[in-house]
């Protein structure tokens, strides 16, 4: 798989609104997202998560739904969270909401999942 760069998609807004709403939803339990729990925790970004994205060996962005660029935007419409890889040809879905849950919040089943999926 030509993968070049690979995309993660929260399913919550950023900016300071979107994390309130989301934070508060998380706390009544309204809302979840699977990569947040992977790539977070309540104080940032987790240690183990910023040595993934090195290890990964490829260029990792993490957007919000909101920060989405159209095309992008138009490919993950309704299949948030997820992981997409992008190369000359467009995108594709890496991970899926289902796969990011079975990861339980743990970087390093996250990180063993993606490599097999790029070597295939």
């Amino acid at each position: 798989m030509n993968v070049k760069k690979i995309i993660g998609i929260y399913h919550a807004n950023g900016g300071i609104i979107g994390e309130l709403k989301y934070m508060t939803g998380k706390i009544t339990g309204l809302s979840h997202c699977a990569l947040c729990d992977i790539t977070h925790t309540t104080a940032g970004k987790k240690e183990n998560w910023k040595k993934c994205e090195k290890n990964l060996g490829l260029p990792v962005e993490l957007v919000y739904l909101n920060e989405r660029e159209k095309n992008l935007k138009e490919f993950t419409k309704g299949q948030t969270p997820c992981v997409v890889g992008e190369n000359d040809e467009g995108y594709t879905i890496l991970l899926d909401d289902n796969e990011l849950e079975k990861c339980k919040g743990k970087v390093e089943i996250f990180e063993k999942l993606l490599k097999e999926r790029l070597e295939n």
